[in-house]
């Protein structure tokens, strides 16, 4: 089994790239970023291999296309640019609506945060037995940002401490719900033997926005361990193209070129 995914379900984020708030320029956005996926996906012998991640909001139309086309879809539920978990649906049965194959929930986890982890929890539990009930799989964007112990620790947490608190994390989310793939920040061959030591499920690694020679180095450490069956890598493949776009220096065509390049050039060095 492989699974790689083009990630566009930021939304605060695709804001703060306008001058103000503009939905169907949100749409046009996220449109030309599937467009690049397409190139890629139309082309590709293992269609299943492929998948988008986007969200109803702004990608109602893309949802539907991929439906049809019956293209591997990951829906997010969570509310966008939250610190703390809430849910984009307070009726889980939208979900049915929409029926994805894949439910992805971010969730910033660190395990020091022990009075927000509780709350956060509980939210995850109540997604989890909805899953369970309707046989949905969830994918989850574990995020483990620093606490300020953290940095008082250390001034370089990612190759210091963020290892042992990510496998805090995971313990403690596994203990109360299922998770199915696992999608989480870039590691080195070494740290990624220890998570998979805690965790049997498969797992995908994000860009986390780094660039893309960051991100390079993260996938060759990563497509060494058995459990990584690929990786879901958003703004790194689309954020400059769309941004040109945006400036006027790129046409339509030239943005979803470049992001389909982008996108296929992971892909092929995953493979390779």
């Amino acid at each position: 089994m492989k699974l790689y995914i083009l990630p566009f379900d930021h939304r605060s984020s695709f804001i703060k790239l306008l001058n103000k708030p503009d939905k169907k320029k949100v749409q046009e956005l996220k449109q030309i970023i599937f467009d690049g996926f397409l190139k890629v996906y139309n082309n590709y012998p293992k269609k299943k291999d492929l998948g988008i991640l986007v969200d109803e909001k702004y990608g109602e139309e893309i949802i539907k296309f991929a439906k049809e086309k019956k293209i591997t879809f990951c829906l997010p539920i969570e509310k966008s640019g939250k610190k703390v978990l809430e849910l984009e649906y307070k009726d889980l049965k939208k979900i049915k609506e929409i029926n994805p194959d894949y439910i992805k929930i971010l969730i910033r986890y660190n395990p020091l945060n022990i009075k927000t982890n509780k709350k956060q929890l509980l939210t995850l539990k109540k997604v989890d037995a909805f899953c369970l009930k309707n046989e949905y799989k969830v994918i989850l964007e574990l995020l483990v940002p620093p606490t300020k112990k953290d940095l008082k620790l250390t001034k370089d947490y990612d190759r210091y401490l963020r290892l042992e608190r990510t496998i805090g994390a995971l313990k403690e989310i596994q203990e109360n719900i299922k998770v199915n793939i696992w999608k989480l920040e870039g590691f080195n061959e070494k740290e990624w033997k220890e998570i998979n030591k805690i965790t049997k499920s498969k797992i995908i690694f994000l860009g986390r926005g780094e660039s893309k020679n960051k991100v390079i180095k993260w996938l060759l450490q990563a497509k060494k361990s058995k459990n990584i069956i690929g990786f879901a890598i958003g703004r790194t493949t689309f954020l400059e193209p769309i941004t040109k776009y945006i400036e006027g220096s790129f046409s339509k065509e030239k943005a979803s070129l470049k992001i389909a390049n982008n996108f296929k050039y992971f892909i092929d060095l995953f493979n390779k």
